[in-house]
């Protein structure tokens, strides 16, 4: 540990999380550092406390979930661990859309961070919590990075999307004010951001650069966006760096990408899974043995749907739908939320490495289709999946789809809310980063849902 890292997290962190702001954040993380050690009897305890409290605060002030108990016929009561969960229904993406007036509480918590989702399902989501739930999910956070081996005050390399400039405002005082303050953050922590939108020789090459400037101790990055870094690096024979964890997020990190990525930055590279809505769900164990969820904060299912409608658990080493309960937010709750990605159970059997949370063995539609640009560049389709997720107040749905010319329709379910300035937003969105390539924009009522059941947000012709 060097000197300016002791010095940010044994006091100059501390003194502005704990001692000016008053934030519980630090006492979350030692709390979760220690129950990480817990055998899962106890865990199962914990997580069935946090859930009796949610469900009561749930059933007496949120006025959608008391409906779904009551047409159920049960009382929140009958519900005391995980398992019994399964009483309750399913909430789907389409129903948290419009139910985000009945979902939030009347009393107790309320609703103090708002956020929407980048709509990688295609259809943008808004919610909210509380600002409990925010330290809780940074806690969370912290402790699954600090796995790979990430830790406050570490030079850390971010090759990740960046967030639009929304168009007429970015002049703004207080956008500068703003901008001004997160570059000063990122500056005492040390973290350095590269946008990974366009990733041609060029731009690749010049994060090669900034990685032999930086020198950084840990790499976080979109998961293809790194694995096209880790081959650009193996084919050309740059690496000139010892071992660099590698923490990979948004998309699932395919075999083939764990190996080239392995070869560019060594042996430490780590799989996390998360979502908007609830922050990180499931991290990578130095054990490599699977997807440990956060049990503490979170009861996190795995269902198949039968043919008949109904819903079963997942047996190990089979695929479903993930539905998420999250257990710290009251303000605006999440229970049963089947967030529309897949994956597959893992071992029940507690990891080597001690740790007895349950496991998902990988995630599986997570993979975002790859653009091109006029150059043959490769472009990350979640570029428009980060721009649209500060747009979702005017967009219900999109669909990007790329030709075999590389000409590419931008199709667009909008809100009452859709003007010019967010089509200029969307415009020079594309413009940096599909320079050259022709594109049409629609508006359509409607985007219609592939026979898997999931509406394919990026779809690219062979």
């Amino acid at each position: 540990m060097d000197l300016y890292r002791r010095i940010f997290s044994r006091f100059l962190y501390p003194a502005w999380e704990t001692g000016l702001r008053r934030r519980p954040t630090l006492q979350h993380l030692a709390y979760l550092e220690k129950t990480q050690w817990l055998p899962l009897a106890e865990l199962e305890a914990i997580q069935a406390k946090g859930l009796t409290r949610l469900l009561r605060h749930a059933y007496t002030n949120v006025p959608y979930y008391r409906r779904k108990f009551d047409q159920a016929g049960i009382d929140p009561g009958d519900i005391r661990c995980a398992a019994d969960l399964a009483k309750l229904p399913l909430l789907d993406r389409e129903e948290a859309r419009e139910s985000f007036a009945a979902r939030t509480a009347t009393a107790g918590p309320q609703v103090e961070v708002r956020k929407q989702t980048s709509g990688s399902s295609g259809s943008p989501l808004m919610f909210g919590y509380e600002r409990e739930s925010e330290y809780w999910r940074h806690a969370v956070k912290m402790r699954g990075y600090g796995w790979a081996g990430s830790h406050l005050g570490q030079r850390t390399l971010y090759y990740w999307g960046a967030a639009p400039q929304v168009a007429g405002k970015s002049t703004s005082l207080a956008s500068r004010f703003n901008a001004a303050k997160v570059n000063l953050d990122r500056a005492l922590r040390r973290e350095h951001y590269v946008d990974c939108g366009r990733r041609g020789p060029e731009e690749l090459a010049a994060v090669v650069q900034t990685i032999r400037r930086e020198k950084p101790e840990v790499i976080v990055c979109y998961a293809q966006a790194g694995a096209d870094l880790a081959r650009y690096v193996v084919e050309r024979g740059l690496r000139d760096w010892g071992t660099i964890p590698v923490i990979c997020g948004a998309e699932r990190v395919l075999p083939t990408d764990r190996v080239v990525l392995e070869q560019a930055f060594g042996p430490a590279v780590f799989e996390t899974y998360g979502c908007r809505e609830v922050m990180l769900i499931a991290t990578e164990c130095p054990a490599h043995q699977g997807l440990h969820t956060s049990m503490e904060t979170l009861v996190v299912e795995v269902v198949v749907r039968e043919r008949d409608g109904r819903t079963r658990e997942a047996k190990t080493g089979e695929t479903g739908e993930v539905v998420i309960t999250d257990l710290t937010n009251l303000a605006m709750p999440f229970i049963r939320y089947a967030n529309g990605d897949l994956a597959v159970v893992g071992e029940t059997s507690t990891c080597s490495c001690g740790r007895a949370h349950p496991r998902l063995k990988s995630i599986e539609g997570r993979v975002a289709e790859t653009l091109t640009d006029a150059s043959g560049a490769r472009v990350n389709g979640l570029v428009f999946n980060v721009v649209i997720a500060y747009l979702a107040h005017a967009i219900r749905e999109f669909q990007v789809v790329q030709h075999c010319d590389r000409s590419v329709i931008l199709r667009i379910v909008p809100t009452p809310k859709y003007d010019g300035q967010v089509e200029q937003t969307l415009r020079q969105t594309w413009e940096k980063y599909l320079a050259g390539v022709p594109i049409t924009l629609e508006l359509v009522p409607e985007i219609p849902i592939a026979a898997s059941g999931k509406r394919k947000v990026v779809v690219v012709e062979p």
